[in-house]
């Protein structure tokens, strides 16, 4: 390749990378998102973890079961790499945002005329659409007793029989939540470290079932009154 053809080849480089590139104020939005959008989802997120554990003991002892063997032997502490070998805090994640995901409805538009199936509707380009994530979750036809929590939904050969696009709790496809992994990881590091020291009980203050507060788009509890035991180490 001659001095020419490289320089072509640079210049064509540089226009790609620089089309590519986030500008400042795109970087210092997505931080915001990172921090702020995710921390009340992650707050609620472990909110109804607790509660759903008070409610069912077996299951919380089946996690704390998980959790204890996996600490790191110096520290006592869950280390980040441990954190995807452990199947069944996944299962118990995944579980409570299928039945309380943050994001009730999803807002779209859509970018093409698009026919639903044999329905007879069709969707015109530039329609607003909302998604319905909080039926999506509980619909029978795709989660039996979708109002019993069993973290056993996703777990090995159950999780490969969840169908595309009806698990939602961070959307999904190429605009799903920039956030996902970042607030699984504190999810999950948060919930190991809580578990580590106490148990959650019910108490007669406790809501059965959850009353929920009256929101536009995020599924929030009223309120939480629970009981915290601590461990015996």
């Amino acid at each position: 390749m001659g001095e020419e053809e490289l320089a072509i080849e640079r210049k064509t480089l540089k226009i790609k990378v620089t089309e590519n590139k986030l500008t400042e104020n795109e970087i210092l939005a997505k931080a915001f998102m990172f921090f702020l959008a995710g921390y009340e989802t992650s707050a609620t997120t472990l909110s109804f973890l607790s509660y759903e554990l008070a409610m069912a003991p077996d299951i919380q002892q089946r996690l704390y079961d998980e959790i204890v063997v996996n600490l790191d032997e110096n520290t006592g502490e869950m280390d980040y790499d441990k954190l995807a070998t452990l199947p069944y805090l996944d299962a118990v994640v995944s579980e409570t945002l299928r039945m309380h995901s943050p994001a009730q409805s999803m807002p779209r538009v859509c970018s093409v005329e698009y026919a639903l199936g044999n329905t007879g509707v069709v969707i015109p380009a530039g329609q607003n659409i909302d998604i319905p994530i909080y039926a999506l979750h509980h619909c029978a036809e795709f989660y039996p007793e979708p109002f019993k929590f069993d973290p056993d939904r996703f777990l090995g050969e159950n999780k490969r029989k969840v169908k595309p696009y009806t698990y939602l709790p961070f959307g999904a496809g190429p605009r799903n939540c920039i956030g996902m992994r970042f607030s699984l990881l504190e999810i999950k590091l948060g919930l190991a470290h809580i578990m580590k020291h106490y148990r959650f009980t019910t108490c007669p203050l406790t809501d059965r079932p959850i009353q929920y507060k009256r929101m536009l788009r995020i599924g929030a509890p009223q309120r939480m009154i629970l009981g915290i035991e601590k461990r015996n180490l």
